[in-house]
């Protein structure tokens, strides 16, 4: 019993004829006879009876043809999982980035990606910074975004953004009026700060710092979508990534350039001792496209 033989009796089956099967097939009438003759012996019963010149399967092959469609429906169902793998339209994917950009823009972003590609299974994870490189590390990611740079021979690390924080304020502070903010103008300004355990807030502490001026923290938030929420509703004012806060109406909450600009840098995190898979690649392409708007980098090229 071989694989043709099955294939043989399928065509039969399916087609009602011997001459038909021969054509699904591409092989000549005969050709199909033979196989059905051998496949018969090895079953040891007969398959098929002539009834008025048509070809009647027997009640064993019509019991023998039900599993015999299920090998097949098997093997159509791997051929175009085969084929959804290699188009990357499936897959499983796992991603971690810090919270403020996981926490909607991330999602919001890559919903187009995830709802063109519905058999691929996605994980999003929020996590700070230094765990992100630990689990790329260890091989429990396949995709980490990153604030910091994470040097270790199992990961592969590549910046693919570098953003200026901006300045966002209630529509009613009277800095909104302003077009662009200095760190000058923020003097004994009640102020939203992100946690201590908050990679940006290193580096908006630094600012503050170069430029000799007190931040006046009158609340800590864990994160910056938080802190865009007391924002619109008139607390106070904060100062975070540009993708963060984007759902609020310029009616409830202002975003202003801060000056001196205040970088960050995104990284890009994989796993170095293995080859990402083909929906990973994919979604990193979409990845670099999502957050291509808000990269600032000098001489990068457009889109």
């Amino acid at each position: 019993m071989n694989i043709r033989q099955l294939e043989a009796f399928h065509a039969t089956i399916e087609a009602g004829s011997v001459t038909l099967a021969g054509e699904k097939l591409g092989i000549s009438q005969p050709a199909v006879s033979k196989l059905l003759r051998s496949f018969s012996e090895a079953c040891g019963f007969q398959l098929f009876t002539r009834s008025g010149g048509r070809l009647v399967p027997t009640l064993e092959a019509r019991m023998l043809a039900v599993e015999v469609e299920r090998m097949f429906s098997g093997t159509k169902r791997i051929a175009r999982l085969a084929e959804a793998v290699r188009n990357r339209e499936w897959g499983e994917v796992t991603i971690a980035a810090p919270p403020a950009l996981a926490t909607r823009y991330l999602s919001q972003a890559l919903s187009p990606f995830l709802k063109e590609q519905p058999d691929i299974h996605f994980t999003l994870q929020s996590r700070t910074s230094p765990r992100i490189g630990e689990l790329v590390a260890a091989g429990q990611i396949d995709i980490g975004l990153s604030v910091l740079p994470f040097d270790h021979p199992n990961v592969s690390s590549q910046v693919i953004m570098r953003f200026s924080m901006v300045c966002i304020l209630p529509v009613s502070h009277p800095l909104a009026k302003r077009q662009v903010i200095e760190i000058d103008d923020l003097r004994n300004v009640p102020f939203i700060s992100l946690a201590r355990d908050d990679c940006s807030l290193m580096t908006i502490d630094r600012a503050f710092q170069l430029k000799g001026v007190q931040k006046r923290n009158r609340i800590e938030v864990p994160l910056s979508e938080t802190a865009c929420s007391l924002v619109a509703n008139g607390v106070g004012i904060s100062i975070v990534p540009p993708f963060v806060g984007l759902d609020y109406a310029e009616d409830r909450l202002v975003r202003r350039a801060l000056l001196p600009e205040t970088f960050m840098d995104v990284w890009l995190l994989t796993p170095s001792g293995r080859p990402p898979s083909l929906a990973s690649q994919k979604l990193v392409e979409f990845i670099r496209a999502a957050v291509s708007p808000f990269d600032q980098r000098v001489g990068r090229k457009a889109g």
